[in-house]
């Protein structure tokens, strides 16, 4: 008795989460009405009471069924619409709650958020494409602007041996050399920005990364003007070393911004939101002129004569392993805004 008593119950309480699903409840009336005018219709027609009225049952009960078809054809397209959406990488697609139905609600709830996390999926696949797609591009300009004039005076070297002399030869190979050395610094560097570890993510107090960071910056010229604000008790999750390094990047661009400017000011802020924490490098340097905002991103791109490239790309690719953001905001002869934004914890 015990086990048809908990049978029954599981059984009552199924079919009661069935019944607060509007859904389920269309289905089941519509099933139910289908059988109880099924049932009353063959009455009818056995014992000959109402053909009229056999006739009607016989119209509610095709009435039923086509209900039921439509309202599960329905769901059906919506489904449909939406591994579509997948597998034409649409995402546009939106599938709206109606109702008071709590299942419907919840799958349209859930297929809105993976297709938005598709979407995200992609573009981030995208956005690591194109960053690699840039470093493969620069890298074979790079190496063949370097290695041309090696192999072309190497090959004089051989075949005019005696014309260069020893002095020539020496001079031609300490050219060779020269090549090589910056052959090699840009290889460093490309291994740099290349092989940046996975960060090691702990809570870190915001002030005292600041208080690193004065420290660090203090025999730079122009660090008398940089101002650091932040809440006492702010903490971020993120890998202090590898913030350190992008932190360090963007101030030093912000240094370089302000160099000719009568009142410098330079401005390191970080805030807390709901869902996000920042940290923020404002200046009133000189600014970035509108067709150059993404290209400083491009690695080994540098408009400065000492500039590597790297910088700047090294500091968007460590926000994008810690899962954030680096976006940027420029206006010509009023400043720049470099914003770090990190995922919530």
């Amino acid at each position: 008795p015990l086990y048809i008593y908990l049978v029954g119950l599981k059984c009552t309480f199924a079919i009661k989460d069935m019944l607060n699903r509007r859904l389920h409840r269309v289905i089941i009336s519509g099933i139910t009405g289908i059988v109880l005018f099924s049932i009353a219709g063959a009455w009818l027609l056995i014992s000959r009471t109402s053909l009229f009225f056999a006739f009607v049952c016989i119209c509610m009960i095709i009435a039923l069924a086509i209900m039921l078809i439509r309202k599960m054809d329905k769901t059906d397209r919506q489904l449909e619409s939406f591994f579509s959406a997948i597998n034409n990488n649409d995402f546009n697609a939106h599938f709206t709650e109606k109702g008071d139905d709590k299942f419907l609600n919840g799958l349209f709830r859930e297929m809105n958020r993976i297709i938005t996390q598709f979407e995200n999926n992609h573009t981030e696949l995208e956005e690591r494409r194109f960053y690699y797609e840039s470093i493969i591009r620069v890298l074979t300009h790079e190496i063949r602007n370097s290695i041309t004039p090696i192999a072309s005076l190497s090959d004089d070297l051989i075949k005019y041996n005696d014309e260069y002399g020893k002095e020539g030869t020496i001079d031609g190979l300490q050219t060779i050399n020269q090549q090589v050395q910056q052959l090699n610094t840009f290889l460093n560097a490309y291994h740099r920005l290349t092989h940046l570890p996975d960060p090691v993510k702990a809570k870190v107090k915001i002030s005292t990364l600041f208080d690193k960071l004065d420290r660090l910056l203090n025999s730079e010229q122009g660090s008398e003007n940089i101002r650091y604000i932040s809440p006492e008790n702010i903490e971020i999750l993120l890998d202090q070393n590898l913030i350190t390094l992008a932190l360090i990047n963007l101030i030093r661009n912000a240094l370089q911004a302000t160099t000719n400017t009568p009142e410098p000011q330079i401005r390191i802020e970080a805030g807390k939101k709901a869902t996000s924490s920042f940290i923020q490098i404002t200046d009133n340097g000189e600014g970035i002129p509108e067709n150059r905002l993404e290209d400083i991103f491009t690695p080994f791109y540098s408009t400065k004569k000492e500039g590597s490239g790297i910088g700047l790309p090294l500091s968007r690719r460590i926000m994008q392993l810690h899962g954030g953001e680096l976006i940027v905001n420029s206006e010509p002869g009023e400043g720049t805004v470099f914003r770090m934004t990190f995922p919530g914890f």
